[in-house]
């Protein structure tokens, strides 16, 4: 028969087990999430054109008149990653409200076919001119949250109007679904 210690330090090394088998699982399970934003490098292909962000602009001024100010949310239903990305966006559209930004949050459905988006959530933001100053995903690494944004280093220029050009991000790695209406 086990003495009381020994009984309470094989309970306790079972206990320890256990929650590093859980942990392990979960840190696998996301893992198997992590995805490239642009995995074909189409997206990075397009963007390499010399007009690709006022073909962008003029594609997105035919469903959306009037883009000055404005940042375009895009998920996708049932994605996986909307969930941790939503603390982003309602981050996002607080910021930007202030700055006198409008918001859209839109499906793939409501971005014209012909602008190449791979994956999702992304996101557009439109300086004061209606010009695309960020075009890409929201952030990066293993839950894509705000604290790993890729648009958050973009946009102090774009509210101050110092950008030059349109920053279009197809590199990212972490929690993205791929566009259900990308051709």
């Amino acid at each position: 028969m086990l003495s009381k210690p020994l009984k309470q330090a094989l309970v306790c090394a079972g206990l320890i087990i256990w929650v590093m088998v859980v942990i392990g699982g979960l840190a696998y399970s996301g893992l198997q999430r992590q995805v490239e934003f642009d995995p074909e490098q189409k997206f990075a292909l397009a963007a390499m054109s010399a007009d690709f962000a006022s073909s962008v602009t003029s594609m997105m001024a035919q469903q959306y008149p009037s883009l000055s100010k404005t940042v375009i949310h895009i998920q996708q239903a049932g994605c996986h990653c909307n969930f941790s990305n939503d603390i982003h966006v309602d981050r996002l559209d607080y910021t930007l409200g202030h700055s006198g930004y409008r918001s859209l949050h839109v499906a793939p459905s409501g971005i014209p076919d012909e602008v190449i988006l791979p994956s999702l959530p992304a996101i557009m933001v439109f300086d004061e001119q209606g010009q695309l100053g960020y075009f890409g995903p929201y952030s990066s690494g293993y839950f894509c949250s705000a604290d790993t944004a890729i648009v958050d280093r973009f946009l102090d220029n774009i509210l101050a109007d110092k950008h030059v050009g349109s920053a279009v991000v197809s590199e990212g790695y972490g929690c993205y679904c791929a566009n259900k209406n990308a051709a």
